[in-house]
């Protein structure tokens, strides 16, 4: 034994998740300053965060729907009870239901989600589901105002933390961060704009409901209208890449318009980020979506790209249209009609793109760090 104090940090991670750099982030700070057990649903998980210093559990659940989350939940109160550690930090707003059974050990909650984005239901779920689920929302905001601090990723959940009654003593904001590794140099911040064609990328789970279809009818009609593009979409998985090259065809977009990559370690975006001129985060305007700001949003910036995003506010409530990026209506048109402004004064582009950098500063991990670290030195006994 070390003699430093313990945490077990309690994770939920789905099988198609998108990204875990923010989950990273933590759970590596954590392990340099205290003994930490890393707990996960599923062994395959492991190699996101291969790191000797950390000890790992793993609670085998073979699903990721309600039921088996609180499973999870369960077994992984039992867990702590039989580890009594000095500190529990659950990783993720899923997990804030376990404060209702983690007793005498103070729980730090990582808030990144909104609850009905795993609880809420679809409006056309039936009534028993949707109050079961409207129950479950609830009982996580009470949960979270159980806990010794919560750390919200945005403005946004912030606000709506403590409409819902978390004390503000026990809320403290911390972006998700961005590893250094995704800043832009110099030269490549003044090269935006200047080749042949307008390089796009879009990086994440390439779906409907995450303007799939948007970017890719959008794109079309921005080609036939004379602008020259060619859009990078890094995350598909087989089944969304089988798709987009057959919408590609449908649509006439050739290989010098549209390139569908696959997943790819996180460690590989940043080079994706350095060949592109603008990066793209797109959502449809679902009620989680208003709250979630996107990691990929912070990852341009900090790269200096300027970025072109839908009107939500988890976008606009850091881009500034004209300014470090662009903003456009949910719709393939409106994309298209950005996209052919942006053509137009593209030379503007190195200009947009120093203020995404200059924009980008507060949401570096090396400044968000220390203050991460200094909270939960703060929420842990001794």
């Amino acid at each position: 034994m070390s003699g430093r104090p313990r945490i077990v940090i309690g994770t939920w991670f789905y099988d198609n998740q998108p990204g875990f750099l923010d989950f990273k982030y933590r759970i590596e700070a954590l392990a340099r300053h205290y003994d930490v057990t890393l707990v996960l649903r599923d062994a395959s998980f492991e190699k996101q965060f291969a790191c000797e210093l950390l000890t790992v559990k793993v609670l085998p659940t073979a699903r990721t729907g309600k039921r088996p989350l609180f499973g999870y939940i369960r077994r992984l109160a039992h867990f702590v009870k039989s580890e009594q550690p000095d500190l529990v930090f659950l990783l993720g707003s899923q997990l804030a239901l376990a404060s209702w059974l983690i007793a005498r050990v103070p729980v730090v909650l990582y808030w990144n989600e909104h609850p009905s984005h795993f609880f809420g239901g679809q409006p056309k779920t039936q009534f028993l589901r949707r109050l079961l689920g409207l129950g479950l929302v609830r009982a996580s905001y009470l949960a979270a105002g159980r806990c010794r601090l919560v750390m919200p990723i945005g403005e946004a959940h912030h606000e709506d933390l403590l409409q819902h009654g978390v004390p503000r003593a026990r809320l403290e904001l911390i972006y998700m961060g961005v590893s250094g590794e995704f800043s832009g140099q110099e030269a490549e911040r003044g090269d935006r704009g200047t080749g042949a064609r307008l390089q796009l990328v879009y990086t994440g789970t390439v779906a409907r409901e995450r303007g799939r279809d948007v970017m890719l009818e959008g794109l079309a009609l921005a080609c036939r209208a004379g602008v020259p593009c060619q859009l990078t979409l890094v995350g598909a998985d087989e089944d969304q890449q089988r798709y987009c090259a057959n919408r590609a065809r449908e649509l006439g977009l050739g290989d010098e318009m549209l390139t569908v990559v696959g997943r790819v370690p996180g460690a590989e975006i940043p080079g994706y980020l350095r060949r592109a001129d603008l990066g793209i985060c797109i959502w449809e305007d679902r009620l989680w979506w208003r709250f979630n700001p996107p990691t990929k949003l912070f990852e341009y910036l900090v790269a200096g790209l300027p970025v072109l995003a839908s009107r939500i506010r988890t976008h606009t409530d850091y881009i500034e249209d004209g300014v470090n990026g662009f903003v456009f209506d949910y719709d393939p048109a409106s994309f298209a009609q950005c996209l052919e402004t942006i053509w137009a004064r593209r030379s503007d582009l190195s200009t947009a793109s120093e203020r995404a950098v200059l924009s980008s500063g507060k949401f570096k991990w090396t400044g968000i760090e220390p203050r991460f670290l200094e909270l939960v030195q703060e929420a842990c006994p001794g």
